[in-house]
């Protein structure tokens, strides 16, 4: 039997409407507001910033539909003559000074050039551009269920999709799916419709 949650520092169990939360940095103690959350940091901000090693691009990992990203955020240097585009991400003819900005205007800092150019940065747990919002598609090798269409439906990527040469996924060995958590017959009809209606791979 699966435990209940609680918050903990006022000890109160989630509800329907209002679930228990986890630390999104840690993920390791939970809360049912922000009030407790900021009222528990004095005391839990030790074992919080023990627990990981935080580097620049730990605030972008949450997507808007609520996955994370478990990799790494990965600047893209090298050339994808296929999409005909070059260091960075840009256009070939346009790398040059894209990276000269780089080196010049930033000075190399990572951080501050992803603010200026997001979609010159992949995500190695599932190869798309930092520039994308929604949703990391590991299907299967996450700690949570990946949210794509295919794993919802039960099913691989197709090869068109799998064996897609780009710039994002160069270099990476990623996971076909699908993932067995994300699959729910319901949900599996409707991303089934939608594609469907939309001329996408199934």
């Amino acid at each position: 039997m699966r435990a209940v949650r609680k918050c903990a520092v006022c000890n109160k169990a989630g509800t329907t409407g209002k679930p228990i939360l986890c630390c999104a940095r840690c993920q390791d103690r939970y809360y049912c507001g922000r009030e407790c959350q900021k009222g528990d940091w004095e005391t839990h901000k030790g074992s919080c910033r023990a627990k990981i090693s935080l580097v620049w691009y730990d605030r972008y990992r949450k997507c808007k539909d609520g996955t994370r990203h478990e990799g790494k955020l990965e600047l893209m240097t090298w050339p994808s003559p296929e999409e005909d585009l070059g260091w960075g991400g840009c256009f070939a003819d346009e790398s040059d000074d894209l990276k000269h900005k780089f080196e010049v205007e930033f000075g190399g800092d990572e951080a501050r050039f992803y603010k200026h150019w997001p979609q010159g940065f992949r995500w190695t747990c599932c190869g798309t551009d930092a520039g994308m919002k929604w949703g990391c598609d590991h299907h299967g090798t996450g700690s949570k269920p990946c949210t794509c269409d295919f794993c919802r439906m039960g099913k691989a990527l197709p090869d068109s999709i799998y064996k897609e040469r780009c710039q994002t996924r160069h270099g990476l060995q990623l996971s076909r799916g699908p993932d067995p958590r994300s699959y729910h017959p319901q949900i599996a009809q409707v991303s089934a419709m939608g594609r469907s209606m939309m001329g996408l791979d199934l």
